[in-house]
C-alpha cells in the first residue's frame, strides 16, 4: 500500500514569462508633440504585461504676460506587441516624456 508522501505530484509546466524592453520617443505631428511608446522582448529586460507613455507638456497661457503650465498626459495602456500613443494640444511645448509599466 503506498501512502501519499511517497508520491510524486506533476505540476503543470508555466510558461516562463517574457522580458522586455520598452521605449519611448516624441516627434511634432502637425506642431504638436506626439509621444508614443512601444516593447520588444528582449533577453536583459524586464516583465512587462501592459505600457503606456507618460508625456509632460508646457501649455503657454496668456496674452499679456505668457507663462507656461506643466500638464501631464498619459497614453492608454496595451499590451507589448501594440503602440500607446497620446498627443499635447496646440501651444504647447515638450517638457519630457517616458513608459510606465505594470508587471
Amino acid at each position: 500500500m503506498a501512502t501519499g508522501a511517497g508520491l510524486a505530484t506533476a505540476v503543470p509546466a508555466q510558461a516562463a514569462a517574457a522580458r522586455y524592453t520598452c521605449k519611448a520617443e516624441v516627434h511634432l505631428d502637425l506642431g504638436r508633440p506626439k509621444a508614443t511608446s512601444s516593447c520588444r522582448k528582449s533577453g536583459s529586460g524586464k516583465k512587462v504585461s501592459k505600457h503606456r507613455v507618460k508625456l509632460v507638456c508646457d501649455v503657454v497661457r496668456g496674452r499679456g504676460t505668457p507663462h507656461e503650465i506643466p500638464w501631464i498626459l498619459f497614453g492608454p495602456w496595451v499590451k507589448p506587441g501594440q503602440k500607446s500613443t497620446v498627443m499635447c494640444g496646440f501651444s504647447s511645448f515638450t517638457r519630457s516624456w517616458s513608459v510606465e509599466t505594470k508587471a
